[in-house]
């Protein structure tokens, strides 16, 4: 079977990974047009946040349960070794560190917190806040939306460099450089495979039938490896961020 890599904003890739996906199953240009004529796509809901409208439209159109569908969809996903594209965006004054080692979680191993008098109070609230979410790794998943002028990630660089007031085990602020990390995340160690389900289909109906503003379709949509490490035969290119 042929491998495939998604990129979310890219219309051959999507269409591409769509028709292997499906095929010998169903035909997803005339679901779609399908559920258009019915009204399915005129709801905010089909288009917008919780993937269960879209998911659930589908899957009534081929006379299944959602959890059927997505079962289905995981089971062709995985076959097909399937990848997304996803962007770890940061500072970092060493690049060649994430080709080596891959994106790492966050941690109190890779972030240092003196635990001395010199510790600044912004420090400590930054971490107590960062420790009570997940680790991580976090990844845009639109190219469009990394390559934002504001992009924070790359100006700031939360993840990685700045996470805690400037706490960094061997880091040289001076130094960092904004990156945009490129990486083809294997849709197999994804979380919330449904979700990804959504944004593939979103993309593809949405190329096939562009509704409104379609320039940056993905804008805040992002991938959570939930405290995972993405190894770094994953990782592409690290790409040194200019804003424009």
């Amino acid at each position: 079977m042929e491998k495939m890599i998604i990129d979310i904003d890219d219309s051959s890739s999507v269409k591409n990974f769509v028709a292997q996906m499906t095929e010998g199953w169903f035909d997803p240009e005339r679901i779609y047009f399908d559920l258009k004529a019915n009204g399915n796509t005129d709801s905010l809901d089909f288009w917008c946040g919780n993937p269960t409208h879209l998911l659930s439209a589908v899957s009534a159109s081929l006379h299944q349960t959602a959890e059927e569908f997505l079962i289905l969809w995981n089971q062709k996903c995985i076959a097909h070794d399937a990848k997304i594209m996803g962007y770890h965006c940061t500072r970092h004054s060493d690049k060649k560190v994430f080709t080596e080692k891959g994106i790492l979680p966050l941690s109190s191993e890779i972030i240092k917190i003196f635990k001395d008098g010199n510790q600044s109070v912004k420090a400590k609230g930054m971490w107590e806040y960062r420790s009570q979410q997940t680790p991580g790794p976090y990844f845009l998943l639109s190219y469009r939306d990394a390559k934002k002028p504001d992009n924070h990630f790359c100006t700031h660089g939360p993840e990685i460099l700045l996470a805690c007031a400037d706490y960094q085990v061997n880091a040289d602020k001076a130094k960092s450089i904004p990156l945009i990390i490129h990486c083809a995340i294997p849709y197999s160690i994804l979380k919330g495979k449904n979700y990804f389900a959504f944004c593939i289909l979103r993309s593809y109906f949405n190329f096939l039938d562009p509704e409104g503003d379609s320039t940056n379709f993905f804008d805040g949509y992002s991938i959570d490896l939930g405290g995972n490490t993405l190894a770094p035969q994953y990782v592409i290119e690290a790409e040194e961020y200019e804003a424009k």
